[in-house]
């Protein structure tokens, strides 16, 4: 959260790009609202997805072969930005409003 907030308002970026996967995505989701809560007016684009990942294990045993398993894993991006996103975008949120 801070370095974020150091790159949002100290390194004059204008964009923050945070990515999660599986277990990670509701501490990600978190962490936006937050960094959103602490610089006014923070567009956001959020796009969910998923992807397959392949786990090969190699056995520990010689002359077995070895196991794969391919797991369907959730993912995420949240882009917070300065400057005015595409609101026609899906998953597009406008900034918070000050008095909230």
């Amino acid at each position: 959260i801070t370095y974020a907030t150091a790159l949002l308002t100290e390194k004059s970026s204008n964009e923050v790009v945070l990515k999660a996967m599986g277990r990670a995505i509701n501490k990600t989701v978190l962490i936006a609202e937050l960094i959103k809560r602490r610089i006014i007016g923070l567009h956001q684009i959020t796009c969910i997805g998923s992807t397959d990942i392949t786990d090969t294990w190699e056995p520990l045993e010689e002359g077995l072969t070895p196991v794969e398993t391919t797991r369907h894993v959730s993912m995420i991006t949240i882009t917070l930005s300065k400057k005015e996103l595409n609101p026609f975008s899906s998953g597009y949120q406008p900034p918070i409003p000050a008095e909230q």
